[in-house]
Parts: C-alpha cells; structure tokens; sequence
C-alpha cells in the first residue's frame, strides 16, 4: 500500500513541475480514489517543502524549479523532459554526482520520494531538494560558494571530490560540440575544475543539454565527446548530426 501511495506522489510531483500545479477533482478521477486521499497526499508533500496547498489543488512551492535564479524561468518544458529522460538511467542504491544547473535541480525534484540512493553534489538546490528524500544520503561538497550558480567551487572543492569515484554523473551543460566537446562560457568558469572532477572519477557521464547548445563551443573545455556516455536532449536529433555524436544523443 505504501508503494502505491510512493508512486501517486511522485506522480502528483511530477504533473506540478511539468504544468505548473494540479487539481485535486483531476486527480480523484485519474487514480479513481477519494478526494480526501488527494487531500491527504497533498498536506504530506506540503508538509515536506515539494508544495503549497491552495484552493481545489496545489503549486509548486517554489516554482518550478528553486534556486538557479537566471536561469529558472528559461524553457522549462525542454529541461523537463530531458530530466525525465536522465531520470529512466538512475539505478537505485548507485553513488552519483549532480552538479548545479536548473535542468538537474528537476532531475533532483523527479526522484521518487523512496529511492535509495548516494548523491554527491556541489549544489546548494540540489542538496535542499535531496533532503526530502529519506532514503537518499546526501554528500555536500564544500568550497567557495559560487554565487550565480549556487555551486560551491574553488580548491577546497576539488580537493575533496578527488577521492570519490562515482556509478555516474549527471552534468548540466551550456555548450557542447561534435569536435570540442563540452565547455562553459566566461560567467560559469569557476565550475569548470569541479566539472572536470566529476566526469574523471564517473563510471558513466551523463551530460543534460538542450538540442539549441548542440554545435556551439565556449570559452573553457570540460571535456571531449570520447569522455562522455550519452547526451540527452529533449528532442531526437537527426541521424547524421547524431553521428557527429558519435550516436550518444539520446
């Protein structure tokens, strides 16, 4: 039965981050149980900081995805569905690294609410929506706290990540090309050495990025295309331009 509630949550968190709220007469229709069930389900993730109960529903309690103030409000669909994507190649009871970035703060937020799982991450949003999952150790990496990103970074941070090896890491990515491979701009270069480290010591490498980065290049290098396991989009890229790819794009 706890299962079964487990799932209508996490279903329940996901419509509130893919349309921005839910109704809870929606609901009691879909899963064909009572609106007090809704109801009750609904205080118990407010109660957990996921949500905020108003009249006939719920919103998400930051909206819709806390903490990367830039870049929060920025194609929200597609960072949606790329997440949703990374979120199918998490295995449960693994060791992983999320760096900083909206698109993994909602890979963060669609993580079952009883997943077991290590989770090392450098970012403050990151680790404040990982701390409603029970089941989920979190390791916080410490460091210069990198403003813009909410990132810790520096040599502290560095120095710490170099004796961890990770199942995976899921990257966020500003631009990534067929030749160069992925890189960050001039604003986001302090992240880099911590990027770095999470693609050396991972098993897997995961970069998240949106079809508009692809075939662009900037200023600092994180690493080549040979380094990386699979790229997700939001979209299907054409065969040809995968192909450049080396068929990782997924």
């Amino acid at each position: 039965m706890e299962t079964l509630k487990d799932e209508r949550q996490q279903y329940i968190l996901n419509e509130l981050y893919k349309y921005g709220r839910v109704v809870v007469n929606d609901l009691s229709k879909q899963f064909v149980i009572s609106k007090d069930t809704i109801r009750r389900d609904l205080s118990e993730l407010e109660n957990q900081g996921v949500l905020k109960r108003v009249f006939g529903g719920a919103i998400p309690y930051k909206v819709p995805v806390p903490g990367i103030d830039a870049r929060n409000h920025v194609h929200k669909n597609e960072k949606f569905l790329i997440a949703k994507k990374a979120l199918e190649l998490i295995k449960k009871d693994s060791m992983i690294a999320i760096d900083g970035g909206s698109t993994n703060l909602i890979l963060a937020s669609l993580l079952p609410l009883s997943i077991s799982l290590r989770v090392v991450t450098n970012s403050f949003p990151v680790a404040n929506e990982l701390r409603k999952r029970p089941n989920a150790e979190v390791i916080f990496i410490g460091g210069r706290c990198d403003k813009g990103s909410q990132t810790t970074v520096g040599d502290m941070a560095i120095k710490q990540l170099q004796n961890f090896h990770f199942d995976q890491c899921y990257i966020g990515v500003y631009a990534v090309d067929s030749k160069n491979g992925i890189s960050v701009p001039v604003p986001y270069e302090a992240e880099a050495g911590v990027k770095q480290l999470f693609v050396e010591n991972s098993d897997e490498v995961i970069a998240m990025c949106a079809v508009d980065k692809l075939e662009k290049t900037a200023n600092y290098r994180i690493c080549s295309i040979n380094e990386v396991s699979k790229i997700i989009c939001e979209n299907p890229v054409n065969e040809k331009l995968n192909r450049k790819y080396k068929n990782k794009i997924i």
